[in-house]
């Protein structure tokens, strides 16, 4: 059995029986076998085969949940485990908006790395909607959200004050202000995050109330296309500043304060689940994150009890 759902869950990750026997030096027909075997014993399909690949039925989704939670449960044994001899060994899966990428979380994994060489990672980039999802089914350690929206199974370990700006190249005519209101930008050409981004959820409650119309020229799923939205002088865009860190340092982007109180008081989020206590490893990256925040200017507040990591 076990077998059967480690090929099932493998073919769940590629989503193609030929690429899941390719992984694990097997044949096709071997893992369509054990398949199968699972589907005999559940009385029910669990994939349907289409020329891309494979599509989980419903059924399928539920097995593809319990055998990714069993994955989960026992890589959280081996880190318990490992965390008895100290941070020498561990694994923390992240999922975080894709702004993070672009300056923090490396900071932090590169410094994390250095104390700490024998930890391992996973990094998913999601919207915050998707993020949150997934700390809230379980589908890894920690969640790293831009303003999100709670919910019930899902806390913070940690808020980083983030404000939102306007970020434009250096030349445009706008880049020499103190700040802006939302009023002085209704003419200029926006490009903005889709609506599963917590920057667009802030951008669309700020407009909804101020009854402020903008001319959204670019609607996209990806923080680096707005960072070449403005990067190419096609417009201004909204961001929090570790979103385009690297470019304000180069001075190939300037980032000017908007005057909305909503905006300025935006914060990114470090979740976990509410009923799973994070990994020693977790942790302490956790950590990591916040301490270099705080280096930057931001302000980190820990909603939880901070965790202090024995290394020995």
């Amino acid at each position: 059995m076990d077998t059967a759902l480690s090929y099932f869950n493998e073919v769940v990750r590629l989503g193609s029986i030929r690429q899941a026997a390719d992984r694990l030096h097997v044949s096709a027909s071997s893992i369509s076998r054990q398949i199968q075997k699972l589907e005999h014993m559940f009385g029910t399909e669990l994939i349907v085969r289409h020329p891309q690949g494979v599509k989980l039925t419903p059924a399928g989704e539920v097995v593809a949940r319990f055998v990714q939670g069993r994955a989960r449960e026992m890589q959280r044994v081996k880190t318990s485990i490992d965390a008895l001899k100290g941070l020498h060994s561990g694994h923390v899966c992240i999922y975080t908006v894709e702004g993070m990428i672009g300056g923090l979380l490396p900071r932090a994994l590169a410094a994390f790395c250095r104390q700490y060489p024998g930890i391992t990672y996973e990094v998913c980039v999601a919207g915050t909607d998707d993020v949150m999802q997934a700390v809230a089914e379980d589908r890894c350690d920690i969640g790293i959200s831009f303003h999100p929206f709670p919910r019930h199974n899902v806390v913070a370990l940690a808020t980083i004050q983030q404000p939102l700006h306007a970020v434009m190249a250096p030349d445009h005519p706008m880049a020499a202000r103190k700040i802006l209101a939302f009023s002085d930008l209704v003419a200029e050409p926006i490009g903005l995050p889709d609506t599963s981004f917590g920057i667009r959820h802030l951008v669309d409650h700020v407009l909804k109330s101020s009854q402020f119309d903008v001319n959204i020229r670019l609607e996209t799923n990806s923080i680096d296309m707005l960072r070449q939205f403005a990067l190419h002088k096609m417009g201004v865009v909204f961001m929090p500043a570790f979103a385009c860190e690297r470019e304000l340092a180069t001075k190939q982007l300037v980032a000017v304060p908007l005057a909305d109180a909503a905006l300025t008081n935006a914060k990114a989020q470090i979740c976990k689940h509410a009923e799973i206590e994070p990994t020693l490893a977790a942790q302490g990256l956790v950590q990591t994150i916040v301490s270099l925040a705080s280096d930057h200017g931001d302000v980190a507040i820990f909603a939880t009890p901070r965790a202090e990591v024995n290394a020995s």
